[in-house]
């Protein structure tokens, strides 16, 4: 029997490691926290073809900087002074575009509907 390990235990990595036990993998389930919080919790488990991609829409950097600070978020970052992020965060913003939503959601919208 192959062993698969899933890392999270959000919506999705709850569903993968039933529908994988199911095809008869042996699962171990990793998450820090005991699952009754976070970015599942706060969306109640939805997965939503139309939200496949809210944070990089134009508009929404205002929004992302509220959520930053907020550890309930869809967006927490922890906050701390560091060069990768402050990157990470620059390029973020360069990309937040509609050219760039364009782009990618033909292909998220392809994995949504993996049967």
């Amino acid at each position: 029997m192959q062993h698969i390990t899933v890392i999270g235990g959000g919506v999705i990595g709850l569903c993968s490691a039933y529908y994988l036990s199911k095809e008869g993998y042996k699962v171990t389930l990793f998450d820090s926290s005991e699952m009754n919080d976070g970015c599942s919790y706060g969306n109640a488990g939805m997965i939503v073809p139309s939200h496949i991609i809210p944070l990089a829409q134009p508009g929404m950097i205002a929004q992302g900087f509220k959520w930053m600070l907020d550890s309930k978020s869809p967006f927490y970052i922890k906050p701390r002074l560091s060069l990768d992020l402050i990157n990470w965060g620059l390029k973020f913003y360069k990309n937040a575009n509609q050219k760039q939503v364009d782009m990618a959601m033909p292909a998220f919208a392809r994995f949504v509907f993996i049967k």
